[in-house]
């Protein structure tokens, strides 16, 4: 349990103190598996995303090729940008 350092006082000696932003045991599974999922869609959305452009062939079906694009990719780097970010707060 973590407590606000300015309303607990001294620590005792030899007390760990976590940073208040800091995630301990059941706040860090879901945060991994969170930032692994985010990261596999984005980095998959891109690659995909990539593979059709190159190839000439439509992103999505039944939309222009323009806006198509540009969201795929918009939403792969956000994705990808999601899963780092949930990396960083363990």
């Amino acid at each position: 349990m973590a407590v606000h350092l300015e309303f607990a006082g001294a620590p005792p000696a030899g007390a760990r103190i976590r940073a208040m932003n800091g995630m301990g045991g059941a706040e860090a599974g879901p945060a991994v598996f969170a930032g692994t999922v985010f990261v596999l869609f984005g980095g998959a959305l891109l690659l995909w995303t990539g593979a059709r452009l190159r190839h000439g062939a439509p992103v999505a079906d039944g939309a222009g090729p323009l806006a198509s694009a540009v969201l795929a990719v918009f939403f792969g780097a956000v994705l990808l940008l999601a899963g780092v970010w949930c990396f960083t707060r363990l």
